[in-house]
């Protein structure tokens, strides 16, 4: 019950966001490459977004991934998280979010938990680039269609446009994920 309402909140400031930048669906779609039917099921609460999906989602947006899980940033332009921040459920992962100061835009880092039970999911496909560090156990991650194992203290960076998923071994894996999508603000959208 409790993932489901926050999926459903998760939904509703993905709506709030697209409409306060004045966006349609079609123009959401066209500037992310996520399907309107898709768009339309996340902003009901009708499916939970992979991390890949998020990160596209929240730069199209002009915001941070922590902003669309209801973080709000006020204040200086410094942030710090603390190792108990809140836990917030996507594609199956567990996220923290660990950046954004006011008017952050070009990096988003989180702490993920990939437990040891989870189902792969497709591969994701997104602008920017990623760079992840593996905290404990040992993440299997699949990257152009090419297994890579990683165990703790191991980093990989790559272009997040080529297909790529995480899995985990027995054990599950916590890794430090630094997202970068580096186009410009997306400020209107021709159909």
């Amino acid at each position: 019950m409790e993932t489901n309402l926050a999926v459903s909140a998760l939904g509703d400031r993905l709506r709030a966001a697209r409409e306060a930048r004045g966006l349609t669906l079609d123009q959401m779609s066209a500037a992310t490459g996520v399907s309107k039917a898709h768009l339309s099921r996340l902003e009901s609460g009708e499916r939970q977004p992979s991390v890949g999906i998020l990160v596209e989602l929240a730069a199209a947006l002009g915001t941070r991934v922590g902003a669309l899980f209801g973080e709000d940033a006020e204040g200086t332009p410094l942030a710090t998280f603390a190792p108990d921040a809140p836990r917030h459920a996507a594609g199956g992962l567990e996220i923290v979010s660990s950046s954004g100061f006011p008017d952050s835009r070009a990096l988003e880092a989180m702490r993920v938990r990939v437990p040891a039970d989870r189902e792969p999911s497709a591969p994701a496909r997104h602008r920017g680039e990623e760079w992840i560090y593996v905290l404990r156990g040992t993440l299997e991650l699949e990257f152009d269609g090419v297994l890579y194992e990683l165990g703790k203290d191991t980093a990989a960076h790559f272009d997040a446009a080529r297909p790529h998923r995480f899995s985990a071994g027995r054990t599950g894996a916590e890794l430090l994920l630094v997202s970068g999508n580096y186009r410009p603000e997306l400020t209107s959208v021709q159909h």
